[in-house]
């Protein structure tokens, strides 16, 4: 069973024999940019929609990466046998701080740098080991199946997923048309599927909700199903764990339990502008909470038919705080106390061809990379004691509204991106254990 391994943990060798194995795919797309066993082309599965792309905004994200990692590594270990033939690909801990600088050093080598990354000092997503050890739900882990009427999009992807692409990272990652074209997307998504293979573990293997679903751009394989990719091992491979990443894990799981929906409450904007006139003038909205039921146990607060923007990245971090407290987004104390969570919305993929020669390899016509709306929640239950006051409520959600970073990582002005914020009815979702 092959080891894929924290990539601080790889020694030289290791090193050079991945770095070399790449360059020998980058070589063969310099001679062709149309072979299929080009890096130029695997980066296209997930680039170009002409002959992927990738899955997002469903429960396909997982399996189709893990598939995209799969297939790539194959063609790094037959690159130059025996040199490469026990090759892996090295996952980054981005769940931890690098003692040493924004990334690991070891992408500041030749062959594995980006001159264009964003090297501002910039914070980890904060929720991302409490989603893996808290949210027992496939679903809400994961995505929805495409079918669902009103959901897509899991708390692992529309969160910390987001936010590293174009918040974190930056340069080519910042855009899902060029992610790929970064060798760090490798060892970014390497880190993905070990956290999903510790939520699979943590959840006893929970069955797939789209099981025979294809996953696009890789129908010639011979495994391309959703069902096909749910265990590592089935791929002859496995994660080998950092002491900090056994010491994250060994938090006890909590017990799955289900919820009874008692109340589904409109909240009241508190501001009579059009919401892209008042975001552009404050940079927030507001909104009066409902009271929910006293027997409340969860609370959910609901974005119904958010718009997946085009022209841009952007967040949405979540506040319920008193009415008589003032928001404050300078303040490190408001944000602690009365912060709910966060989403980040990345740009939808193109769907021009943008990198052409690849034609369309007699691929399917090219189809959506994101959804084009989504339902975004913030879990308030913490708020209960606060907002649950008999018939009224002294409590207001904020919305901040934070543009994402350009790709270099300095603050850009992006004025028509405020126009995409768009979404529906805003609700207060009460439940109670069944």
């Amino acid at each position: 069973m092959k080891k894929r391994k924290d990539i601080n943990e790889l020694d030289e060798n290791q090193i050079s024999d991945y770095i070399h194995a790449l360059n020998i795919l980058r070589a063969r797309s310099e001679s062709n940019p149309d072979d299929e066993s080009g890096y130029i082309f695997q980066a296209g599965l997930h680039n170009d929609p002409f002959i992927g792309p990738c899955e997002h905004g469903n429960d396909l994200f997982f399996a189709w990466h893990r598939a995209h990692l799969h297939y790539f590594e194959e063609l790094l270990q037959e690159t130059d046998p025996p040199r490469t033939a026990n090759v892996t690909i090295p996952y980054w801990d981005w769940l931890h701080p690098e003692t040493n600088g924004k990334f690991p050093a070891v992408f500041a080598k030749p062959g594995l740098f980006m001159s264009d990354r964003n090297n501002n000092p910039t914070e980890l997503p904060p929720d991302t080991l409490q989603i893996v050890t808290e949210e027992t739900d496939w679903n809400e882990f994961g995505g929805f199946p495409k079918e669902h009427p009103t959901r897509n999009y899991g708390k692992f992807e529309i969160g910390p997923h987001n936010y590293m692409h174009p918040i974190y990272i930056g340069g080519r990652m910042a855009n899902p048309s060029t992610a790929a074209e970064d060798p760090i997307y490798w060892s970014f998504h390497a880190f993905i599927d070990l956290l999903w293979a510790e939520w699979q573990r943590r959840n006893s293997m929970p069955p797939p909700t789209s099981p025979d679903a294809d996953l696009r751009g890789f129908l010639a394989k011979p495994k391309h199903k959703v069902h096909d990719f749910q265990k590592t091992t089935d791929f002859d491979y496995e994660y080998e764990y950092t002491d900090k990443l056994n010491q994250a894990f060994g938090v006890s799981q909590p017990e799955h339990v289900r919820h009874e929906l008692l109340a589904d409450e409109p909240l009241r904007p508190l501001f009579s502008d059009e919401l892209d006139s008042e975001l552009r003038r404050t940079q927030r909205a507001q909104f009066t909470l409902p009271s929910p039921p006293a027997t409340t146990e969860t609370a959910y607060v609901r974005l119904r038919d958010l718009k997946v923007p085009t022209i841009g990245s952007y967040m949405l971090r979540a506040y319920v705080h008193p009415k008589e407290v003032p928001f404050n987004k300078d303040d490190s104390d408001f944000q602690r106390q009365f912060g709910v969570g966060y989403v980040v919305l990345w740009k939808t993929h193109g769907t021009d061809n943008t990198h052409g020669g690849h034609g369309n390899h007699g691929h399917h016509a090219p189809s959506a990379h994101h959804p084009s709306s989504c339902t975004v929640g913030f879990d308030v239950s913490r708020k209960l004691v606060g907002i649950i006051r008999g018939n009224t409520s002294d409590h207001v959600l904020t919305l901040q509204y934070i543009l994402a970073p350009n790709e270099a990582g300095e603050p850009q002005s992006n004025p028509d991106l405020v126009k995409e914020v768009q979404f529906g009815d805003v609700v207060l979702e009460a439940y109670t254990q069944s």
